[in-house]
């Protein structure tokens, strides 16, 4: 068992910008597994919306009645769902970083949120959609909802979305009618459209920035025993220096490290597996180790949210709860709205 222990110096965005998922990735990392997947389970349910009130309608006859009268059912108690973002206002990403929002509380239906949700790329109105799964770890947060399109972002964009949900019905839950408590806005930007894939047949890290071939670099994948998730990843978090220990294993000092799984797998520097990064040999605990030259060159042109392809791997497939998994469904998939139907 491998465990990382993120020490001081964390940063955001290209060092300027403090991320808020920092802080939610800082708990599940205080203690967690380097260089290996985790998964998180998904389940769903879809509730109805019945009416607040009833009428009982008067009966009449050709006779004044002074006995006609009509009763109506008291309103329903209501309680509170706030929706928070974990991304803000003026924040730069990459090209494959969801938009997600956490839940105060779990819902039974989401269709009017989806139905209110309005986004704009570069002023012109897409069509995404959400998709809604438990959270684990996060304290008044037990849902976690996650927004994007068919694929990803354009680079260099600029997008608002306009969620105005006060109000609006997120269905019943135990008697109690569940309304949203409040409207949210956010508008942020992409950077490079920065496509990275990892290739295990030819053991090189391939990165195409604005459609352009911007370079190769040679890695080491995890050796059999603990193999690297197939999949699309997206970075995570950046940190500048960490410490990986396990059997065998016991290294601090680690840098430009790049998160791609909650579970630990990384990109990041090993200066002590030079020979096997260069011969093409599989020899790391999941992680992509790097040349150190190398990861320091990637480390200070890419950026969180940045698409990171593992095609060909030798573990198991990323799942969404993973990471930043998203792109793992395919858009079919994705529009069925995970835990909450959305239409």
């Amino acid at each position: 068992m491998i465990f990382v222990r993120p020490q001081t110096g964390q940063r955001g965005v290209r060092g300027s910008v403090t991320l808020r998922w920092i802080v939610g990735l800082a708990a599940v990392a205080a203690v967690a597994t380097a260089c290996s997947t985790s998964t998180s389970g998904q389940g769903g349910s879809a509730g109805s919306n019945p009416p607040a009130s009833q009428s009982t309608p008067s009966t009449g006859s050709s006779a004044p009645s002074s006995g006609s009268s009509s009763t109506s059912a008291a309103p329903l108690p209501s309680k509170p769902v706030h929706v928070s973002l974990q991304m803000s206002d003026g924040t730069q990403v990459g090209v494959g970083m969801p938009i997600i929002a956490y839940l105060s509380r779990p819902i039974t239906d989401a269709k009017a949120f989806a139905a209110a949700t309005k986004v704009t790329v570069n002023g012109s109105e897409v069509h995404g959609a959400w998709y809604f799964e438990r959270k684990y770890g996060l304290k008044g947060k037990p849902i976690e909802a996650d927004y994007r399109l068919a694929n990803y972002w354009p680079g260099h964009a600029t997008i608002h979305m306009d969620l105005p949900v006060k109000g609006l019905s997120a269905g019943m839950s135990h008697g109690h009618q569940l309304k949203y408590d409040d409207d949210l806005t956010l508008s942020f930007t992409t950077g490079k459209a920065n496509i990275l894939t990892v290739s295990n047949a030819t053991h090189q890290l391939t990165v195409m920035s604005d459609g352009k071939l911007w370079g190769k670099f040679p890695v080491s994948l995890g050796a059999s025993n603990t193999p690297t998730a197939r999949g699309t990843k997206v970075i995570m978090e950046k940190g500048l220096s960490i410490c990986m220990s396990g059997p065998g294993y016991n290294e601090c000092g680690i840098k430009d490290t790049q998160r791609l799984t909650y579970g630990g797998e990384y990109l990041h520097s090993a200066p002590w597996n030079v020979y096997n990064i260069e011969h093409g040999i599989n020899s790391s605990n999941g992680c992509t180790n790097l040349l150190p030259a190398d990861a320091d060159k990637l480390y200070h042109f890419l950026e969180i949210g940045d698409v990171v392809q593992y095609p060909d791997a030798n573990g198991p497939h990323m799942t969404l709860g993973a990471g930043y998994g998203d792109w793992n469904l395919t858009w079919s998939q994705w529009q069925l709205g995970g835990l909450y139907p959305t239409s």
